[in-house]
This record gives C-alpha cells, structure tokens and sequence, in this order.
C-alpha cells in the first residue's frame, strides 16, 4: 500500500507503473469487456496490468487475455465454486448475511446494483484500500463512485464512460455529479460526449479526455467475394433495434433472394426477433446466432456489416467489422457511428430509427458489388486510427500528466475557473479525427516531456496467440488443425469411437473427409503429450477457426463431404462431420397454418423425377412412415407439402420425432438437411413456427420442423389439450374439520377423450402441489313442465276433452314419456389439501388465500385451463365447535383462480350484529 511519503516518488510513465481496472464481470462478453481487454493487452506491454473483476460466475473468461494480465475475482457467484485461487475470492454464501443487504458503497441508482450487496461493497473497499496499484480505473457509472467515494488520495482514480450521458437516468446522473469532483480524470469515447458532459456536468478539477476504444487487427479479413451475408452483432436488447434491421431486410429480401442475414448476440429480445422473424417469414433467411466468443471470425464470414442501434456510445462492433473489411450499414445515432464511419466512402450512415432508411443503405450494397469492395478497402484502411498501438500512446498520455500532477501536491490540473475552457477544447494529441478520405489522416503526434522516448515506441501486436488454428477450407472438404506447440498426438472422440492422429513436424494435422474414416457426427477434439508423469490428455480449448469459400452453391456441388469446426458451450474444439453419399439440401421451410412446405436441392441430380417422395420415418419405430410427393426437377429442385393432419392421424396426445429423407424413384436415399453454408448447429439459430391439429372432443397434436443435433431437417410432434371452455367454479369446504376443499368445475362441452384433469397452486403455501380432478360426462335432462329436474322420470299427462260424453265429463289422465334432451356439458370434481397441518382440527380461526389453475391435457403434458370469466361464489358450512368455515372463489385475468379460506366464529358474529 502506497504512503503518503511516497507521492514524491511516484514514477513518471516513461517507467513501469502498475495500472488497476474494475469491471463488474470480465467473465462474460459484451462491448466493455473487449475494450477492457484490449487496453489492457496494449498497456501489458510495458507496465503491469491487472483486471479486478467484482464478480466471477464461471471458472475462465470467455474473451482470452494475454499472459501477462492478471484477472483478479472479488466475488465467486458459482453454485459450488473451486477452492479459493491466490487472491481469495470467496464464494457469495460465505457472506450471505451481508449479501442480502443492498450496497451502500456501489450507488443504487446504477443499473446493476440489483447484483452489488454490502458483502461485494466489503469485497471492493478492501480491494481499493490494499493493492498496490498507482492507478485504477473504473468502467462503469457505479464502480467510477465507488473509486471516488473509497479509493485512498494516494491512487490515481481514473472513470471510464462506456455508454453516453443521455443513457443515464437522472438519479444517476446526480450520484454523479456529487462524486465524481474526486475522480483525477474522466474519459468518454467520443468528442461529441464530452462536450455534452461539459455542459451539462462540468467537472471543475477533473481532467477530461475523449480517447476511443481500441481494436487489434484481426488475423482474419473478408474480402466479400463468395458470400452474400449481412453481418449484425451486439447484445440483443432494445437499444440495439435489431427488430428494425429485420423489418428492413423484410423489405428488400424478394429482391436480393440470395442474401442471408445473421444477427449474433444474446439478451432479453431474442423472443421477440424469434416472433419478429415468423412475422416476415424469414426463418431461412435471419438467422439469430447466439454469442460468439471469437467475433472476428463471424466478420469474416460476411459481405457487409449491419448496425441499428437508436444510441452508442462508441460503436465496438462498428470499428471491429471495419477492421475485418467490412463496410458498415449503420443508423446514424447519437454518438458513435458518426465519429467512425465516413459516409459514402467506408460505409453507409442512414437516419436513426428508420426502417426505410436501413432498408435503402442495405439494398445499395447487396445490389453493388463494386462499391462493397471499394468501400471494404476504405475501411480496412480508414480503420487502422483504432489499432491498440495507437491508441495505448493517449491513455500513456493521460496516466502520464495525472501522475506528474499527483508527484506535485501543490499543481493543479485544470483550475476550475479553466476547467470548461478546457474541456470545450480537448488536448489535441487525445482527438482522433474523421476520415474524409483515404489518402489523408491525422494520428495523435508524438508525445513530449518525461517518458516520451517510451511513448514513441511503437506498442506491439496485442493479439494473443491461439494454442491451435483452424482452417476450414469449403472447396475440397478438408480441415487442417495447426497447433502452436504440437502435441504428440490428436485424438478424435465420438461416442464409443476414437481416432488417434499424429501431427507433422509444423504441428499440423490434415483431415480429409473424402480419406478419412470419420462418421458423419460430433468429434471432440483432445491433445496428447508426453510429460514427466506420463501421458495426459487435455481439450483443445484456445482456438482459433479460419472458414473459406462458404456457402456452397447446392447446383456446383458434386456430393456432401465437409467437417465443419466449431466450439462447444464450454469452448472446446469440435469437428462436425458431414458426408453422405446422396445429399438433399434444404434451401426454405415455409410453415402456413395447415401445411408445410419444404423446398431444396438434389446434389449432382440433374435428371426429373417426378416420382421422388420424401419419407417422415418415426425414429422410435421406423417402420411406421408417412410419405408425400416430391417431384425433381431437371436442375434438382424439389418441393414436398407436408400435411400435418396426415402425420398425426391417429397418433394424438403423442411426443414423437421423424425423420426426413428423400427417395427417389430408383430407391435411393438421399438425406435431408442443411450443411452447405459452412454453419453447424442450425437447432439453435433456425426456430420455425409450428401446426396446431386440434380433432374434436380429443387432445390434440402440435408438429413443427426443426434440425437435429446433426443439422437433419425432423418434425417434432407434441400434444396439446383439447379446445375447452369453464362455464363455472364452485369450491367448497370439505373434510371431517373442513380442511379441504372440494371443487366442481361445469365444461362448456364434453369430456375429450384420453384427457387428463388437475389443479395446481400456483402461489400461496404449498406453490407447486398439483391435484388430480376427475371428470363426469354429461347425462340426459327431461324437457317439459313436471318431475325433478334430471330425474328421467315420467310426468303425468291430461289428454281428451271436457265435452267428451263417453267419460261424462271428466278428464282421462293417462302417462306418457316425457321427451329428454341431452347435456353434453361435462362436470370436473376433486379434492385439495390447501390448509396446513395445523390449522387442521381445531384451533384459531383460519384465512387463506391461494392462486390455483385448472389444467388439462393428455398425460405428462398439461396446459392451463382458462376460466378468466366465470361467475365468482362462496360455499360455507360447520368446521368445528362454533366456527362457520367459508369457501370463496374469483377469476383472475390470467385465467387463474383466487381461493380464499375464512373463518367467523358464529357467537361473537351474532353478538357484534346485535350491538351495532
């Protein structure tokens, strides 16, 4: 821990320095964590960098850091965390008294303060109070407080912005404005932020730069010659309006049919771009990819990049497709993109929260191949102002004049009386100007006074080096593993299956489909080597993967002979086989209300085959088929309706998987799926909609396409409950003491056939607990006047005439059967156990409340049975002693029911009536 005897001594930058970053959680993925990552990579170079991440919740990152940056946990949120590493990161439940109070240190107002507690409060100030760093640099609105709030005089404190003033909610904004005079220095990514922040939350004292995020060059550059797809990457959350990127592309998609669309990312609006993407149809052609924890080999994969966001702060992912050699389509929001792409030369900015507008630049490049290369070359070009190696020599900069004014107490940084002066006009080195063109740019000019022969130097590369490289080559099918230290042998596991391969003297390995013996599945890849305590086997985990020459052109390829690499969810190493002999290759599923149609291409087919049938065979009993007409064209093309109905005929209230294949007339068998775009693991990027086949009185059956693990087209079939309505409720108290309730539930139609019936509570004591409910069909009703109602019986008929001479008179009675009418409406009875044992039996009076939900559906597969309208009531009766126990029921809007239990207890009731 420094003293304060040690401010004098204090080193300029031009030496070693130790420099401290606070994140919330480097452990996931996102815009802040690649920025951290990539300063800190750059300033490892020269000084010790260490990453204090407040909260872990897996064992390693999933961005991977250079050796030479230590990532130091404060709190562990795993479930059954590994013992404690160096730095003694406990596990959440050791503090869990303090873990449920809300933090004091850590500001409520920010947004993640729902994660914070006073024990990661304790965890932090023991941090700032104890390292040893001469600098610490906070990366978010509440962690930049906590540093100004607890860190000691002695340490540099220095807040990062990585989002824009206008993204913070006023309460925020004024824990802000309170603490952040104590910070030395506050850095937005943009010139545009801190003019805003200058006038709207001057920092009298504080020195402000805007310096922007740095991206490495990646190993990996498209150049957009075989691909026609757009590339769309960031969280996916409101702000991002990914639901505008897909509307547009809805727009321009008949006119561009070759062009594809893959959003990557994770977030809480990935449900409705799945409901936004059924909307347009356009499961085949928007494809949500989920996170990707290399995103430089996505870029690669692309034509030209997509940006929608309604606000940025910087724009990472703009700056990272550039650097890929892409050009940018991108809403020209407040405040990034603006500061990085040059419209019209390396990329297109068009209006904010415009579908129009995004639809009108993406149409512009997916008709203009030349302008994508010209603007590819610019953006490689205009790019390089973002590479780690220039930016480090501002943040060099900045750490340098805070630390000469921290080595003299009696300097001042910025008066305040300077101090919008000064900010209105940033340091000219810090600005990274706007490329108007590609043969002229200004870059930060050379640093001056202590240190600057060290600032001069140029920063090295700042990639870290991946223990294993990928090339995944389209063309002829073969994959080469290339490993940095070469093992002694790889081994392929699947299954029961292992294949051992042994790399050359480079380290390389040379997979063939074609040659090798590798069945068309997962592999898991493993290194070997030879130590000291013998041989041991680890995953491949640090990879990096190079794809080219994908996607396939169905009507060019001969046959289906690929392995495909990628990672699995805990980033290891994988090969996806792929090979088969006769390839059917889907191209679109369309999903209508009643049928499905599949549409594809038969690989090296060039003959008609108007006999062609594709065949659904049940997997647990592949006898059991359903075919339909799929004829082939002369160029391959085929087209298959299935129906649905004719799938799932007689098979209702099933869970079933078929599978697909393709036969021609001459019997052979071609598979059916999707493999030529160079992507594995279509399950979780393509979700199609699914066929309701409701039959009458009779649960039914929901089918809906999808991929298998292998990227085989299958049909999935569910049951669903059978249409029914609630006509009424009534519950009431049952049991020797009343400690049950009894309910009676009158359908709106029959009982379906092979149904099952239930209540489940939702909430209150005993949440989770279901109760069967047995079902009483409907039964005759006698029409007319007289007799008991549902009794059947006979009434008594008046028949001849008063005048009639024969009976004198009289009236001659005589029986006939009364006509009966049938009620159809079915009645659902059972008992539930809502009380608790002790309120069984005598005792205190009773009140309850509970949240039940009637179910039915075929067995294993309930679904709420919605009562949302009917007719609320109250049953009483005796409970014990002098206790009237009574029974309400009232729909909810949910289509729930409220049970309510009350007691009265009749002497006292009677009493207070007579006294009122």
């Amino acid at each position: 821990m420094h003293g304060a005897g040690l401010l004098t001594t204090i080193q300029p930058l031009g030496g070693r320095v130790k420099i401290s970053y606070l994140i919330n959680d480097m452990y996931g993925i996102g815009g802040t964590v690649r920025t951290v990552a990539n300063q800190a990579a750059a300033l490892s170079a020269r000084h010790e960098v260490e990453i204090v991440s407040i909260f872990q919740h897996r064992a390693e990152p999933i961005l991977p850091l250079p050796p030479k940056v230590r990532l130091r946990p404060l709190v562990d949120l795993r479930q059954e965390p590994s013992a404690n590493n160096e730095d003694g990161a406990p596990p959440l439940h050791e503090g869990l008294e303090r873990a449920d109070l809300p933090p004091e240190l850590f500001p409520p107002e920010d947004s993640r303060s729902a994660q914070h507690s006073l024990f990661s409060d304790d965890r932090l100030a023991k941090y700032l109070a104890t390292t040893d760093a001469d600098i610490v640099v906070g990366t978010r609105p509440g962690l930049n407080v906590a540093i100004a709030r607890a860190a000691p005089d002695h340490l540099i404190k220095v807040g990062q912005e990585h989002l824009v003033y206008e993204q913070h909610s006023d309460a925020l904004r004024q824990v802000m404005r309170e603490t952040y005079p104590a910070l030395d220095a506050f850095v937005t990514v943009t010139e545009a932020d801190a003019r805003t922040y200058s006038v709207r939350m001057p920092l009298p004292g504080v020195l402000m730069r805007a310096i922007p995020n740095s991206v490495p060059r990646p190993s990996l550059i498209s150049d957009g010659s075989n691909t026609r797809t757009i590339v769309a990457a960031g969280r996916l959350a409101p702000s991002k309006r990914h639901d505008l990127l897909v509307d547009a592309f809805a727009t321009v998609a008949d006119d561009h049919p070759d062009w594809v669309l893959r959003i990557y990312g994770k977030g809480n609006q990935r449900a409705r771009l799945v409901r936004k993407v059924h909307e347009h149809g356009l499961e085949d052609r928007v494809w949500l990819m989920g996170p990707h924890p290399r995103v430089e080999e996505a870029w690669a994969q692309g034509a030209f990049a997509a940006a929608s966001s309604s606000g940025e702060a910087f724009g990472m992912t703009i700056v990272e497709a550039m650097r890929s050699g892409l050009p940018v389509v991108s809403t020209d929001c407040p405040h990034g993109p603006a500061s990085i792409i040059s419209d019209r030369e390396d990329g297109i900015l068009v209006p904010n929260r415009s579908v129009s507008g995004i639809a009108s630049g993406l149409a512009e490049l997916m008709g203009d191949e030349t302008k994508r290369r010209t603007m590819a070359e610019a953006a490689l070009k205009n790019s390089e102002r973002f590479d780690p190696a220039r930016v480090v020599r501002m943040h060099e900069e900045l750490f340098e004049e805070l630390m000469e004014a921290k080595a003299d107490p009696g300097s001042v940084l910025f008066p305040p009386k300077q101090a919008e002066s000064n900010v209105l006009a940033p340091h000219k080195e810090t600005t990274v100007p706007r490329a108007r063109s590609t043969t002229a740019r200004t870059h930060p000019g050379p640093a001056t006074g202590a240190g600057a022969d060290a600032l001069r130097a140029p920063a090295p590369s700042t990639d870290t080096e991946p223990t294993c490289r990928v090339w995944a080559t389209a063309g002829n099918g073969v994959t080469t593993l290339e490993f940095t230290t070469p093992p002694t042998r790889a081994l392929l596991t699947s299954q029961n299956e292992q294949m051992t391969f042994v790399p050359d003297q480079n380290g390389t390995i040379v997979l063939d489909p074609r040659k090798e013996h590798l069945a068309p599945r997962t592999w898991q890849v493993q290194r070997v080597d030879v130590g000291p305590e013998g041989e041991q086997s680890t995953p491949v985990e640090d990879v990096e993967i190079h794809q080219s020459g994908y996607p396939l052109e169905p009507a060019h390829t001969k046959d289906l002979a690929l392995i495909l690499p990628t990672r699995s969810a805990k980033g290891r190493l994988q090969l996806h086989v792929r090979r088969s002999p006769a390839h059917a290759e889907i191209e679109h599923v369309k999903v209508t209300d009643e049928l499905i149609t599949v549409q594809g291409h038969v690989l090296a087919h060039d003959d008609a085959d108007a006999r062609a049938r594709l065949v659904l065979r049940l997997r647990s009993s592949p006898r059991t088929v359903r075919e339909f007409s799929a004829p082939v064209a002369a160029g391959g093309e085929f087209t298959s309706v299935v129906d649905p109905a004719v799938l799932v005929h007689g098979r209702h209230g099933e869970s079933e998987k078929w599978e697909l294949v393709l036969v021609l007339s001459d019997g052979t068998e071609c598979t059916v799926g999707r493999h030529l775009a160079g992507v594995a693991g279509y399950k979780k990027i393509i979700e199609y909609p699914s066929v309701d086949v409701v039959p009458q009185r009779a649960c039914g059956s929901r089918v809906q396409p999808y991929y298998t693990i292998n990227d085989r087209l299958g049909v999935a079939t569910t049951p669903t409950p059978p249409a029914l309505g609630v006509d009424s409720v009534r519950v009431r108290p049952s049991g020797r003491y009343g400690d049950q309730i009894t309910f009676d539930v009158r359908l709106n139609g029959p009982l379906p056939a092979g149904a099952e019936y239930a209540v489940e509570v939702v909430r209150g004591a005993g949440a989770g607990q279901r109760f069967p409910l047995h079902g009483v069909p409907g039964r005759a009703i006698p029409q007319g006047a007289g007799g008991p109602e549902g009794t059947g019986e006979s009434a008594p008929v008046a028949i001849g005439s008063p005048l009639n001479s024969a009976s004198g008179g009289r009236r001659e009675l005589l029986k006939r059967p009364r006509p009966r009418r049938h009620d159809a409406r079915a009645r659902l009875f059972g008992t539930v156990s809502l009380l608790d044992a002790q309120d069984r039996g005598g005792g205190d009076p009773v009140r309850g409340s509970w949240q039940v939900r009637l179910l039915v559906g075929p067995p294993g597969a309930l679904e709420q049975l919605n009562a949302p309208k009917i007719l609320g009531g109250t049953s009483r009766r005796w409970s014990h002693g002098s206790v009237v126990r009574s029974a309400t029921v009232v729909p909810l809007r949910s289509g729930d029911l409220r049970v309510t239990v009350a007691d009265v207890r009749v002497l006292p009731a009677l009493w207070r009536r007579m006294h009122v």
